[in-house]
């Protein structure tokens, strides 16, 4: 063998490494993409609805009357809200928490992705959402 000169065997297993590089790479690429934008939704969304309910609770040791505005950022989801339950319905995913107080609400939201303020009052028995 000359000075400098490889041999076959190293050049098969460097490009046998190259192939299982880029294999190994392009592949959860082409098909793992959707699955990592719905598992990075549903963490956005977890965030949200953790800061909703968060809200709620110190509002529901308020005084009637109370007010706070709460400003999140939500995943393109559906909000809705079913007594003391919100639920938060996306591309792939439904999240839900229960609160210790009723909820009413202007009606369910609908959002794309982005900011949303919420508006929360505090009744005699519930707590009042509104979606602005």
């Amino acid at each position: 063998m000359k000075k400098g000169q490889i041999s076959l065997e190293f050049s098969i297993l460097f490009l046998a490494l190259l192939v299982a590089i880029i294999v190994s790479t392009m592949i959860p690429g082409m098909y793992g993409y959707k699955k990592t934008i719905e598992t990075s939704s549903a963490s956005m969304g977890h965030a949200a609805l953790s800061k909703l309910k968060t809200n709620i609770d110190m509002l529901s040791v308020a005084d009637a009357g109370s007010k706070k505005v709460v400003f999140v950022k939500s995943p393109p989801a559906k909000w809705e809200i079913s007594g003391r339950n919100i639920i938060l319905k996306g591309n792939g995913y439904n999240i839900t928490t229960t609160c210790d107080i009723d909820l009413t609400s202007t009606g369910n939201y609908s959002t794309n992705m982005g900011g949303i303020t919420i508006e929360l009052t505090r009744n005699e028995n519930d707590i009042f959402i509104n979606w602005t």
